[in-house]
């Protein structure tokens, strides 16, 4: 094989490396797994901002349930109260039973108030937790913003060395023989990275093991640009 399409096979295999790696640092941009671990702290956060939310509705349900029953207490008190000094009771069983109906209702009515204010201090905590959790949604979906485009714009840089090197490989494919190609596309499939090596001495530089003195002696022998196989791993060898 003349020395120019030596030099050709070994561009293709750097082009091939280079593709290869670019891919890699396409799929293992730092920003992709930043973005990963944002998109899962998002997800919780909307979790439990929904979780806060039916929490929220509950406790305003049981605010709106105290509030009725307190109305009604109230109303039963004003009746009783009007009724107690009407003039209308003529014996003291009825102005007891009236009294004492009056202090249920009062006793009732304070054990409700003290509910209430304990709801509404729930509801202050439950408003409070809600509007961090969201004021933190914010500042996480800013942060996805800016992830994603800064993915975009390395993908794309990337990218764009990635059809750079493709024709360039295209340009160098042109050059070579198909038997080449067939052969180096054969042994790439076993060896993404480095399917060619240059022969140099003993040792192949593709597996690092000693070829045997016969092995070695065989390829010295062979005419320079010579393609072979290392007899240890496989690899072509150019002579």
């Amino acid at each position: 094989m003349p020395g120019d399409a030596v030099e050709q096979l070994f561009g293709l295999q750097g082009e091939d490396a280079l593709l290869a790696q670019l891919e890699h640092q396409i799929n293992t941009l730092p920003e992709r797994e930043k973005l990963s671990s944002v998109l899962e702290t998002k997800s919780v956060t909307e979790d439990l901002i929904f979780v806060k939310q039916a929490e929220s509705v509950e406790i305003r349900k049981n605010e709106k349930r105290l509030e009725l029953e307190l109305s009604s207490i109230e109303t039963r008190l004003k009746e009783v109260d009007e009724k107690l000094y009407s003039g209308v009771i003529t014996t003291e069983k009825e102005a007891k039973s009236l009294q004492d109906e009056i202090g249920h209702l009062k006793d009732r009515q304070d054990t409700l108030e003290s509910e209430l204010l304990e709801i509404l201090s729930q509801i202050e905590d439950s408003t409070t937790t809600i509007n961090e959790l969201s004021s933190e949604l914010e500042v996480i979906n800013k942060d996805i913003q800016v992830l994603e485009g800064a993915i975009k714009r390395n993908e794309n840089e990337l990218r764009q060395k990635i059809l750079e090197a493709k024709d360039r490989r295209g340009e160098t494919v042109k050059v070579l023989t198909d038997e080449i190609l067939k052969s180096y596309e054969a042994h790439r499939e076993h060896f993404p990275s480095d399917a060619v090596v240059r022969f140099n001495g003993p040792t192949c530089n593709g597996c690092h093991l000693t070829m045997s003195a016969m092995e070695t002696d065989r390829i010295k022998g062979l005419e320079v640009g010579a393609l072979t196989e290392c007899s240890e791993c496989g690899r072509l060898v150019v002579r």
